[in-house]
């Protein structure tokens, strides 16, 4: 596991790293990240500098205890909201949990946790043992298959029911399409483009990130929609995280705008550690 500071200092004063131009640092870092970042600690120990194109650099640490002090350390020095907002904000929003920080980052927290607690996760597992035994039952027998594929299908079907509340219909068949081209971006070559702010070209459906940015824009209006059709009816009966945070208000009854980017920051993620799990 390793941790990134990306806070405003002399370079000078950084630990040692590669001397490859940004660009080689920035291939190396977005498609093999653990290769190489194994790589680096080897040669600079356990703390090193890395230069991305379009970024102040980033100092890198590998080592537990350091990682631990980092995600532990003081807020108001270890801003993650305040690093991660390039890189994050034009994918998951200015107003994603991932990019906030102090007061409106534990507001935000604070109005999330409900639907994370006590019987609501029992549910939540029981969904995903339906969907994930269904999926299994399409699986063949004797022959070798692509496993991480079925692992997103997994993941995203667990998403559209289990957060969005999305049952069989037009309306899950679109928000699936894009979150499936979201992700699929995320795993391909084009990844580069997301990570790098740099590169991120709006040459519409010419570009990677122009394809992006359609797909993520239309996700988002198809999620606006839902989210507009549950406060107009209620969310009763409803046990969908959705449903909860439309319901949710903060300590001065004001109603809770969702945050819906986990879906996209997650999905990859969770799909590509049930396949190295499996």
């Amino acid at each position: 596991m390793s941790s990134t500071a990306t806070v405003p200092v002399d370079t000078r004063e950084l630990p040692p790293g590669p001397s490859a131009p940004a660009i080689i640092q920035t291939f190396r870092y977005v498609f093999r990240p653990l290769t190489s970042g194994a790589a680096y600690a080897r040669r600079f120990g356990d703390c090193f500098t890395l230069r991305v194109l379009g970024n102040r650099p980033i100092v890198v640490f590998t080592d537990p205890e350091a990682i631990k002090d980092i995600f532990s350390g003081d807020p108001e020095i270890f801003s993650l909201g305040e690093a991660t907002t390039d890189l994050l904000e034009p994918i998951l929003g200015r107003n994603s949990i991932l990019v906030l920080d102090g007061e409106r980052h534990l507001r935000e927290r604070r109005l999330m946790l409900p639907p994370f607690h006590g019987e609501r996760m029992k549910a939540y597992g029981e969904v995903m043992r339906e969907v994930t035994n269904r999926r299994v039952d399409t699986w063949p027998v004797g022959r070798p298959f692509p496993v991480h594929r079925e692992m997103q299908a997994i993941t995203l079907e667990i998403i559209m029911r289990a957060v969005f509340g999305v049952e069989e219909g037009a309306a899950l068949d679109r928000l699936r399409r894009h979150l499936v081209r979201i992700t699929e971006l995320q795993n391909s070559a084009a990844a580069v483009v997301l990570a790098v702010p740099a590169l991120r070209f709006d040459l519409g459906r010419f570009s990677p990130w122009g394809r992006f940015v359609r797909d993520r824009d239309a996700f988002r209006a198809i999620l606006r929609t839902e989210i507009a059709r549950r406060r107009r009816e209620g969310a009763a009966g409803r046990e969908d995280i959705l449903a909860m945070l439309v319901e949710a208000r903060d300590e001065e009854g004001a109603p809770n705008p969702p945050r819906l980017s986990i879906a996209t920051s997650g999905s990859s993620t969770s799909s590509t550690f049930s396949s190295s799990a499996g």
